[in-house]
């Protein structure tokens, strides 16, 4: 705020950390929850619902702006203060008290901002932060440097009391519903997951400064849980940041073998490899770079794959809800998320041929981003790879999953917030069958990827299409390109844990950059499809005029 007001009477400090934690989440994509914590602010709670009420209100307070013309008249005021200074008069206390410069300034603008509120419908907004489920508090224990049994001793000797373990997921979440301090429980499905009563602060906490407690969501650590890759093994993560999860495969792995942790964005990666130095993950190889532009070949002994690409964030509890900035109904916005994971995800099953098992997983509960994809890539790898029910994988002991209306059927999981007292979840785990060959796959560019795996295997050839399947082909084809070449920044990525609720919202340039690679990749794939197309119909009308001839 350095072009601000040179004040005789300070700003109470509150708001102006919350303004610099709003601006950041905005601007910047930043984590709310991390940014709060780093200011180190005695009043936690106070600058969180200011925040996430500020957050909220934000169409309606750039209207407000607007319509007073109060940024105008007032050149010298700190945009992103006044936007938490209004929020606190009409929808928090409803009053400042205080006489520095900006405060004063808001309040000579009172009567205008309350006016236009209720010509705006907006001045009895419910916005203030209400959680709808009590979430305890997950910690996982990163098990590279303290047993679980040695974390468990630990929390005891600070006066935390076990509870026996459930010996069922009912028993089990009867006990999470009632659980409060100094009471924790050792997660049913996840021995290195351990759960707290709501509200438990571990962010001061020793083992939480050292790397050794890992605050994530036990959602979070579903996906890592399933894939379950084997001490040794090569595993690609290829949506990292902030890298909760390629840590937590690290752990499973007991740094022995190799995790690939991609990811595109720059502050991301930098946060990327600053978890993995605090958790000593050892073998994990961080990659600045986009998954899509991987050569394959040089990855071609990775087992495991984890894809876990942006979505809507639908499914995370207490995520601040934000105005939708380009404008887009949800149906299309969904629809553009679609595209982007259907495009990864058959780019992560089609291009790495020694795969044995992969997970798709997204914080959504909106079928477009779950069933839907599983459903369109079903028809694209054949019988290369089977749908593992998961609830084999959970031992009968889980309680929602995908609706049996897609042709995925119950075979996918869901964590439900109201059910499973962690955020919403989706997770698919594909297998691989080895004895049937990978079918070809375009990659980025429009190259056909002739798998080595696939030599000598019998791939079906498809029959020449008629002119009638060319048309809607096309037309099939057309739909894609428009949907694909819209993604936007509006594609968001769980942050796991403290740092993983937040969603990715990748900057216009890198938005720019990833148009511009589909639309050449789609280009490149439509003009081959097309011209092979012409050519089929040209012979055909070849064949018709010599047969009339003859």
């Amino acid at each position: 705020m350095s072009n601000g007001f040179v004040h005789s009477v300070k700003v109470p400090r509150i708001y102006k950390i919350t303004a610099d934690i709003v601006r950041r989440v905005r601007e910047d994509s930043a984590s709310l929850k991390s940014l709060i914590y780093e200011k180190k602010h005695p009043n936690v709670s106070g600058i969180y619902g200011l925040s996430v009420n500020t957050l909220q209100a934000l169409p309606q307070l750039d209207q407000l702006l607007s319509k007073t013309k109060i940024l105008v008249e007032q050149p010298r005021l700190d945009p992103w203060l006044a936007r938490v200074l209004i929020t606190e008069l009409l929808w928090g206390k409803k009053c400042l008290q205080n006489n520095s410069k900006p405060i004063v300034t808001v309040l000579t603008y009172e009567h205008k901002l309350r006016e236009e509120a209720r010509n705006l419908n907006c001045i009895e907004i419910p916005i203030a932060h209400k959680k709808k489920v009590q979430r305890p508090r997950y910690v996982r224990v990163n098990t590279l440097l303290l047993s679980v049994e040695d974390a468990i001793s630990e929390l005891q000797n600070e006066g935390w009391q076990l509870l026996s373990r459930s010996a069922t997921y009912s028993s089990y979440l009867l006990s999470l519903s009632r659980l409060s301090e100094p009471y924790f429980i050792q997660d049913l499905h996840i021995p290195e997951v351990l759960v707290f009563p709501p509200s438990t602060s571990f962010h001061e906490h020793p083992g939480y400064l050292k790397g050794m407690l890992i605050l994530q969501d036990k959602a979070s650590c579903l996906p890592v849980h399933l894939l379950n890759p084997v001490s040794g093994s090569v595993v690609l993560d290829m949506c990292a940041a902030p890298g909760m999860k390629a840590t937590y495969l690290a752990a499973k792995l007991q740094n022995n073998g190799k995790v690939y942790a991609v990811e595109i964005d720059t502050k991301r990666f930098d946060t990327l490899c600053s978890l993995i130095e605090k958790t000593q993950s050892s073998c994990v190889e961080p990659i600045n770079q986009d998954t899509l532009t991987l050569d394959p070949k040089q990855y071609s002994q990775v087992e495991y794959i984890l894809v876990d690409p942006s979505c809507s964030g639908s499914g995370i509890v207490d995520r601040p809800k934000q105005s939708d900035t380009d404008g887009k109904p949800e149906p299309e916005r969904l629809q553009n998320l679609q595209s982007f994971q259907v495009y990864l995800l058959r780019y992560a099953l089609l291009n790495f041929p020694n795969a044995k098992r992969i997970i798709y997983s997204t914080c959504s509960l909106h079928p477009e981003e779950n069933e839907q994809v599983i459903d369109e890539v079903l028809t694209d790898i054949r019988q290369a790879y089977r749908l593992v029910p998961a609830r084999e994988l959970l031992g009968d002991t889980w309680i929602n999953f995908s609706s049996e209306e897609y042709n995925c059927t119950d075979k996918c999981l869901y964590s439900k917030p109201d059910v499973d007292f962690c955020n919403g979840f989706f997770v698919a785990v594909f297998e691989r069958d080895f004895a049937v060959a990978l079918p070809m796959c375009k990659r980025k560019g429009g190259n056909v990827n002739s798998i080595d795996a696939n030599v000598g295997a019998n791939v079906d050839t498809p029959a020449p299409a008629d002119d009638e399947t060319v048309s809607r082909k096309r037309k099939k084809r057309g739909k894609r390109k428009k949907r694909e070449a819209s993604v936007t920044d509006e594609q968001v990525k769980n942050q796991q844990g403290d740092a993983e609720f937040k969603p990715e919202v990748e900057n216009e340039e890198q938005v720019k950059k990833r148009k511009k690679e589909v639309d050449t990749c789609l280009s490149s794939d439509n003009n081959r499809e097309e011209i092979s197309n012409e050519k089929q119909l040209e012979r055909r009308k070849e064949k018709k005029k010599k047969k009339k001839r003859l």
